[in-house]
C-alpha cells in the first residue's frame, strides 16, 4: 500500500529472536531475527517486486549507524530504513520524491502499477541465497573499512548484472563484479578480506 510502517528495534526488542512489524493493510510483514551466529536477518517486503527480500547484517552494522538502508536488488530503491528517527524521516521524504519522479516519468498513477502480477518468486529473484551471501560479505567488509573505491568515502550497494551481482558506489559509480557462474560461486567470495571498486 506504500505506507511507511515504523517500529522500535532495540537489543531488548530482539531478545525473543524474532520481531515482526506488520502494516495496517495486512501486507506481508517485515521480520527481524537473530541467527545462530549472532547476525541479524531481515525479511523485508518489497514495494517494487511485491515479495520479500532477505538481508543478513552484523549487529555492529545494524545498531551502529545513524542510518542504514536496504535496497530492492532490482530497482536499487530503498525499501527499509534503520537508524535514528530523524534520519529515517529525512530518508523517507527523499525516497517519496524519487518514487513520485519515477512514476511521473513512466506516466503511472500508483506504485502498485509497477508491481509484477502472477510471477513465481523464482522468476523475480533467481538466486536469493547468493544475493544474501554477497550482501552479507559487502556489509561486513564495509563495517571493517575494507571496501575501497575511487571517491574514498562511498556508499556501497548491490545490483544484479548479466553475469551475477555487482557492488557499486552510490557516490562515484565505481563497481566490483561478483561473477556467479555456478550455484556455489557466492560462497567462494566469502574468503575475500577486502575489495576495491573501479
Amino acid at each position: 500500500c506504500a505506507t511507511a510502517t515504523f517500529g522500535f528495534v532495540g537489543t531488548f526488542a530482539l531478545s525473543a529472536n524474532l520481531l515482526r512489524l506488520r502494516c495496517t493493510c495486512d501486507a506481508p510483514s517485515l521480520d527481524i531475527e537473530i541467527t545462530r551466529d549472532g547476525k541479524i536477518r531481515l525479511s523485508v517486503p518489497c514495494l517494487y517486486c511485491n515479495q520479500n527480500h532477505t538481508f543478513t547484517v552484523s549487529k555492529d552494522v545494524f545498531f551502529g549507524r545513524d542510518l542504514f538502508t536496504l535496497p530492492c536488488p532490482y530497482s536499487s530503491m530503498d525499501i527499509a530504513f534503520i537508524g535514528e528517527k530523524e534520519k529515517i524521516d529525512a530518508a523517507l521524504a527523499e525516497s517519496e520524491v524519487q518514487i513520485r519522479a519515477m512514476l511521473d516519468s513512466m506516466e503511472l498513477e500508483d506504485i502498485t502499477e509497477l508491481q509484477p502480477v502472477d510471477l513465481d518468486s523464482a522468476d523475480i529473484l533467481p538466486d536469493a541465497t547468493s544475493y544474501d551471501t554477497i550482501r552479507f560479505l559487502l556489509k561486513d567488509l564495509e563495517a571493517d573499512g575494507r571496501v575501497k573505491c575511487p571517491c574514498g568515502d562511498g556508499e556501497y550497494e548491490l545490483r544484479f548484472n548479466e553475469r551475477g551481482i555487482e557492488a557499486y558506489c552510490k557516490k562515484c559509480g565505481a563497481i566490483y563484479p561478483f561473477n556467479l557462474d555456478r550455484a556455489s560461486a557466492a560462497e567462494d567470495f566469502l574468503g575475500l578480506d577486502s575489495i576495491t571498486l573501479t
